[in-house]
């Protein structure tokens, strides 16, 4: 669908279904375009994957879940498509624990794939998605992603979070064919993957503020529209939050869509400034931190919901030495709707030592170039004694 100048503002009434394929010249100056054939979330979705699966059925398809997503709609899919006569190789990563997205990850993905191959079908969310997507962008394969938790804002998203050497890295990426989300599946999702999926979100409420601090103080490229479509989602959840505490399914939609929003809008700007701040750099160092010691770490969406209270609390520290006038999110509201929820909103109860929780006040701008709130109390000169501060806040 392309869209004329004139009627940009337009978009902004679109459903999330009809993002799919359009293409405008937006009033920022950038010609944004969402290279996503179909977006399906309803109740009883999955019942379309072989409609949506049909343009490659004269080859192979690879189908990717794990152990969990297997049993909750991986075989319901696959069995959807062989009813249908579709060639279908499936490989379940059997794992106890959280499956990594890194290089093993990944290789174990090439050694079972076929030749031959003409589309991949991911079942699952964060890492089985990543690294499926990852698959498709150095192949030239199109993959579709059926979505078994409302947990993340990947689904959409065109970068790939990838380890390497113990590093959280940003790699390449590319739209998936299609995005699926059968409302009865997502809405049964485990209670923590909620919590991360509405985590991720509230977490723009930080992200664009920092981006509105490096549009004024950097003169960083910027949309309206896209900071629009993020801010409307936000809205949606935060306005629907006791039904998905309650698993209704009209929030549960709502917050599935707006995970899919925010990463159209990342592929749309052409980077994570929409949906990503402070907030995230927090998230990552504490990730990182946890597979370099080879343990567990919380869900990502869950680390970012407890990231934007502490980035909110630095906002609120270094409020009166901005030299510009922008709309910082306030610690106790951010708080209070993850209270209201039941998810995390503390550092310490989220599992992250008090070491741990001061250094990366500190460090986790360091290989982050994004300017955010911590990049300028850096430059402040500020942020020991607001690692000081916080720490005590939170760990006193």
């Amino acid at each position: 669908m392309n869209i004329s100048k004139e009627n940009v503002e337009s978009v902004l009434n679109l459903s999330t279904e009809e993002l799919a394929g359009i293409s405008f010249e937006c009033s920022c100056g950038k010609n944004h375009s969402v290279d996503i054939r179909k977006i399906i979330i309803e109740k009883g979705a999955i019942k379309k994957v072989p409609e949506v699966a049909a343009p490659f059925k004269e080859g192979k398809l690879f189908l990717v879940a794990d152990n969990n997503t297997y049993d909750v709609a991986g075989l319901k899919v696959e069995s959807l498509l062989k009813s249908q006569d579709f060639n279908v190789r499936t490989f379940v990563f059997n794992t106890p624990h959280e499956l990594t997205p890194d290089a093993a990850t990944l290789g174990r993905l090439l050694i079972e794939m076929e030749l031959g191959t003409s589309l991949i079908v991911a079942v699952g969310s964060g890492v089985i998605n990543d690294m499926c997507r990852y698959l498709a962008y150095k192949l030239s394969l199109p993959f579709i992603i059926v979505g078994t938790a409302p947990s993340m804002d990947g689904y959409a998203s065109v970068v790939t979070p990838t380890v390497v050497d113990g590093i959280k890295a940003t790699l390449g990426g590319v739209y998936p064919y299609a995005i699926i989300g059968d409302i009865e599946i997502l809405k049964n999702a485990p209670m923590k993957m909620l919590y991360a999926g509405f985590g991720d979100i509230l977490g723009k409420v930080n992200a664009l503020a920092d981006w509105n601090l490096a549009r004024q103080l950097h003169g960083e490229a910027y949309c309206e529209v896209c900071a629009s479509f993020v801010k409307n989602a936000l809205k949606k959840c935060i306005d629907n939050i006791d039904g998905i505490k309650n698993r209704e399914e009209e929030a549960i939609k709502y917050l599935m869509e707006a995970l899919v929003i925010a990463g159209v809008t990342m592929g749309m700007f052409g980077n994570s400034r929409p949906a990503s701040g402070a907030e995230h750099h927090f998230a990552h160092y504490w990730d990182e931190d946890a597979i370099a010691r080879g343990v567990e770490h919380p869900l990502h969406g869950n680390s970012v919901g407890v990231g934007t209270v502490v980035a909110a609390e630095q906002y609120k520290i270094i409020k009166d030495k901005l030299p510009v006038k922008i709309d910082v999110p306030d610690p106790e509201e951010v708080t209070t709707l993850l209270k209201r929820l039941g998810g995390w909103y503390n550092p310490d109860e989220l599992g992250i030592s008090k070491d741990l929780f001061k250094r990366s006040i500190v460090h986790s701008k360091d290989s982050r170039p994004k300017f955010t709130s911590s990049h300028f109390a850096g430059e402040l000169g500020m942020l020991e004694e607001i690692a000081e501060i916080l720490t005590d806040k939170f760990y006193g």
